[in-house]
């Protein structure tokens, strides 16, 4: 039986940080850290979580993806977005800290994120945003390691001709490929 107290204790924050970072907007980043908890707990119940950690990650990023997806839809809409309301949820109870953690990812690349195809977007997210090594989003998400780089190479591909048009020449820190070895990098757990 899965202890949900420790594990929300425990790896909450991290769960936290990827839903903040991928969103800037308090309202949305708890919805979607409670939409990947749920998520969980009905996946534990059909079948054995071996590791936590990774599934609520992989949960909390496709939520925040899923939400940028529909912020999008909702401005191609136009329809009226009260931006007073989402100013002050975003500045609610938000410590300088965080508002400059949200600051990483500026508004261009977040557009451009919600346009990725799924796979790519959480391949790119995983590995770019939240540091995954490229075998552990293989493991994670049941590809071969090849196609996780491809993926990762056409998301970087296109959020870089995305980012072009939004008026950036393309040299974003969050798009360029990480240092030589990144590959094998730190896992998800940080060990």
């Amino acid at each position: 039986m899965i202890d949900w107290d420790r594990i929300v204790e425990e790896d909450g924050p991290a769960v936290w940080r990827i839903c903040w970072r991928l969103l800037c907007n308090r309202a949305d980043a708890e919805e979607a850290f409670q939409e990947a908890f749920i998520a969980a707990v009905e996946l534990s119940r059909r079948e054995t979580l071996a590791t936590p950690r990774a599934i609520l990650q992989h949960l909390a990023t496709a939520r925040s993806i899923d939400k940028l997806r529909s912020r999008q839809r909702r401005r191609k809409r136009h329809e009226p977005v009260d931006h007073e309301r989402l100013n002050e949820e975003a500045s609610a109870d938000v410590t300088p800290p965080q508002n400059a953690e949200a600051g990483e990812l500026s508004d261009a690349l977040l557009k451009a994120l919600a346009t990725l195809p799924g796979k790519q977007a959480e391949c790119f997210t995983l590995h770019a945003i939240e540091g995954w090594a490229y075998q552990e989003i293989a493991d994670r998400l049941g590809l071969s390691i090849d196609h996780v780089g491809v993926l990762i190479h056409r998301a970087r591909g296109k959020l870089k001709k995305s980012l072009a048009h939004y008026g950036h020449d393309g040299h974003n820190s969050a798009v360029e490929p990480p240092a030589a070895g990144a590959t094998s990098g730190s896992s998800p757990s940080g060990k």
